[in-house]
């Protein structure tokens, strides 16, 4: 059985949304383990007794799911916390704790055709945040989608859908994946290196990573040809 992760960010719970559609994947062959996050969760209480969102708080929740480095698929609701919290701050929270991702990301709204007007002209006032906006949203593929109709099947069919991705990115996903001293490169210039710092550079841009893209593709070319009739 295919196994995917998953971690949904909503004030309400969508439990049984999940449930359903964990069950209606496992007639696909494919095992949904997700996990739920609750931003209120994520409040510290004031010394005059009001609670105040706590955006670390929610930041350090997220790390500390188990699976959060083979996330195959991101969702959150868009309009979380009143003036406090939106969708944009969850995908840029996801993208500061996995800077390379490229598994799928949902943003859902009853009101999902305002929510790229809301992150252009009220998240972003300055040109420059507007810049930094736009960049955020091209840096990898979002998936608006109504938080109404069909809304549970076109998850299922995100969660069943193979990203299209290089063969640069998965290579640097699966090897950012093993993090274990025991576990070394053993192509010359970078056997001192751990798996999953290969994985790190392999994603980076520069003089040092184009090299190491250069070696790998070597060893790869000497590991998948073969010459017929040469012994």
């Amino acid at each position: 059985m295919v196994l995917r992760h998953l971690i949904l960010v909503d004030e309400q719970s969508q439990k049984d949304r999940l449930e359903r559609i964990r069950k209606s994947l496992e007639n696909d062959g494919i095992q949904l383990v997700y996990e739920e996050i609750n931003p209120n969760d994520c409040s510290r209480r004031l010394e005059n007794g009001d609670l105040r969102f706590d955006k670390d708080a929610l930041k350090n929740r997220l790390q500390s799911i188990p699976f959060m480095s083979h996330l195959d698929i991101f969702a959150t609701d868009y309009n979380l916390i009143e003036d406090e919290l939106k969708g944009i701050d969850l995908i840029e929270m996801l993208y500061e704790l996995l800077p390379y991702y490229r598994g799928q990301v949902v943003v859902y709204s009853a009101q999902i055709e305002d929510v790229i007007n809301n992150i252009i002209t009220k998240r972003a006032v300055s040109f420059e945040q507007q810049i930094a906006m736009l960049k955020l949203l091209a840096q990898n593929e979002i998936n608006y989608l109504s938080s109404e109709g069909e809304f549970e099947n076109k998850i299922k069919h995100l969660i069943i859908k193979e990203p299209e991705l290089t063969i640069d990115s998965r290579l640097a996903d699966s090897l950012c994946a093993i993090d274990n001293e025991n576990f070394k490169c053993f192509i010359p210039g970078y056997t001192d290196k751990k798996i999953c710092e290969i994985g790190k550079m392999l994603l980076m841009k520069g003089e040092e990573a184009i090299a190491l893209k250069r070696s790998i593709t070597e060893h790869i070319m000497a590991n998948i040809t073969s010459i017929l009739d040469y012994e």
